[in-house]
């Protein structure tokens, strides 16, 4: 027999709970306090790997729209959202954004 966990429930079958008079509420209520635990760890981990890539996106943009910058400069062309968006390969709103910074 298999003990199946849905929605944060411990269901157990009845065929299991006929047989076996040694699991008790408490024991059931453990059960759920241990899957409850590691449920809320994998989704702490998964918004720690989330933060990262964002992180890391971010810096690959701000470097792009840099790079672009300095092009820029280099070439004696205007300096605007559009063409920092043209040359750096980001969106127009991107460029804009962090233009304004």
């Amino acid at each position: 027999m298999r003990i199946k966990i849905k929605d944060n429930i411990l269901t157990i079958p009845d065929k299991l709970i006929k047989n076996i008079d040694l699991l008790d509420i408490e024991t059931a209520n453990a059960i759920n306090t241990l899957i409850q635990k590691g449920e809320r760890v994998i989704s702490q981990k998964k918004k720690d790997t989330a933060k990262a890539a964002l992180k890391i996106k971010m810096t690959k943009t701000k470097e792009k729209i840099q790079n672009a910058i300095n092009l820029l400069k280099l070439q004696g062309k205007p300096i605007n959202p559009y063409q920092i968006s043209k040359l750096g390969g980001v969106s127009y709103s991107t460029a804009r954004k962090y233009f304004k910074k």
